[in-house]
């Protein structure tokens, strides 16, 4: 809860209603999206493998892969504006961060994507992440 009360001090007003709507969520209820977004990016995951890195598996994977990337730099500046621990920031920069230039490294090695792909899949992954946390929220608030 600090780091709630601390974080709507500073979010500029016109993002409070946002930040509260979306992410004000009890432990249990934001393990629910969580768990949903980790059986998306699975199944993504799963499809991709079966089908091969091509076609709209391609940009499903890279469009999640990519959010999940990204989402872990609002775990550091959560940190940095706070100027203390956040939960996610000891994650983000152990694993996500590494991983995932690791990750980009050697499929741009590989020639199974072009930096172009990359760029591509942050608006897809942006509409994706439209498209199902808002709902996922809501539901989740239920419980």
């Amino acid at each position: 809860m600090k780091n709630k009360d601390d974080l709507l001090k500073i979010l500029p007003k016109r993002a409070i209603p946002f930040f509260e709507k979306n992410f004000a969520k009890k432990t249990n209820q934001f393990s629910l999206v969580v768990y949903f977004e980790f059986i998306l990016i699975s199944l993504s995951t799963i499809l991709v493998f079966l089908n091969g890195f091509h076609e709209w598996y391609k940009w499903l994977y890279l469009g999640l892969y990519t959010v999940f990337f990204l989402h872990s730099f609002t775990h550091i500046g959560q940190t940095i504006l706070l100027k203390r621990y956040t939960p996610g920031v000891i994650t983000s920069i152990m694993f996500i961060l590494p991983y995932g230039v690791l990750f980009y490294y050697v499929l741009l090695e590989n020639s199974t994507i072009m930096m172009r792909d990359i760029w591509i899949s942050i608006p897809i992954g942006l509409v994706l992440f439209a498209l199902f946390f808002p709902p996922l929220m809501k539901s989740a608030s239920k419980f």
